[in-house]
């Protein structure tokens, strides 16, 4: 009997060192750090990207200069989180929409500018600013510019700005003087060359009149040169032709009116082309009763050319 009791007691034991044991097991997987782990992530960020956030140009709209460059300044306003100084750098493209940001720049359809000028306005924020000196042969029609901002790691981001007018321009230049030289009464005069140069971007026809003297534009009395020793020349004596050669007789008298002269000449086309221009040729007679030095003016004007 002692015996079977010390075997109960013995298996109790062994049946309650095994409830401890495998309570501990199943425990063991509530405990953090046992066999699971919690890992926090962190990263710094050194650098963020400018932010191009808008862009315009001046004047507003733009009018171009006959034979010479205008200035034109597109402005962007970046912000950056590292501090306004971080935009290292900034350029820009100004072009015609109709044709696109990219390609080559010959004058006519696109500029651009590599080292535009960054200032502060803000901590955060800074201003910037690319010129361009656009020619007059530039396209007339809505253009844009293009801004692309760098920051001292490299990072960069552009914008557009919105579309902006580059008016039509009319412009022509001719030489100061037809000299016709020393001429006798009743005497013609050689044929003398003027060109007419289109200073504009639009193709043009031209025309003319003419009047004596250099002051009185209305020329009452219908004059191509007014005399300095008595006597006048009339306006009639006065000739032009669009051809070489032609002879006095066959050319077109002046008129005090402004006539067309059926003259067209085209645009220019890019930097490295020549300035268009056409060619006229002029002749005057003398007719008796006048005498020393004579003086008329002739007034050309361009027109625009519908293509």
């Amino acid at each position: 009997m002692k015996l079977q009791n010390t075997i109960f007691y013995f298996l109790c034991l062994i049946v309650f060192a095994s409830f401890i044991f495998l309570g501990a097991s199943i425990a063991s997987f509530d405990v953090l750090g046992a066999n699971n782990s919690i890992v926090t992530t962190r990263v710094n960020i050194t650098n963020t990207e400018p932010d191009v956030h808008y862009v315009f140009i001046t004047p507003d709209p733009v009018d171009l200069t006959p034979g010479e460059t205008t200035t034109v300044n597109c402005t962007g306003y970046v912000y950056d989180l590292d501090g306004y100084a971080d935009v290292q750098s900034a350029n820009a493209t100004f072009y015609d929409s109709s044709i696109g940001d990219t390609g080559g720049f010959d004058g006519t359809s696109r500029y651009y500018n590599s080292s535009c000028a960054c200032s502060e306005i803000s901590a955060f924020n800074a201003s910037c600013s690319c010129t361009f000196e656009v020619q007059y042969y530039a396209n007339n029609g809505t253009w844009q510019c293009n801004m692309t901002a760098v920051d001292g790691e490299g990072v960069s981001d552009n914008e557009n700005s919105s579309l902006y007018d580059v008016n039509t321009v009319i412009g022509i230049d001719v030489p100061t003087e037809i000299d016709y030289g020393n001429l006798s009464v009743t005497d013609y005069s050689l044929e003398k060359q003027l060109q007419i140069t289109n200073y504009g971007n639009v193709p043009i026809n031209v025309s003319v009149r003419g009047y004596g003297g250099t002051i009185n534009p209305y020329n009452p009395d219908n004059l191509a040169m007014e005399c300095a020793y008595g006597g006048n020349i009339s306006i009639e004596y006065e000739k032009y032709s669009l051809t070489p050669g032609l002879g006095y007789e066959s050319m077109v008298a002046l008129s005090n009116s402004s006539s067309e002269m059926n003259l067209e000449v085209q645009v220019k086309t890019s930097d490295i082309s020549s300035n268009n221009y056409n060619t006229t040729y002029w002749m005057i007679y003398i007719p008796s009763g006048v005498g020393g030095i004579c003086n008329g003016t002739l007034h050309f004007v361009g027109h625009e050319n519908p293509q």
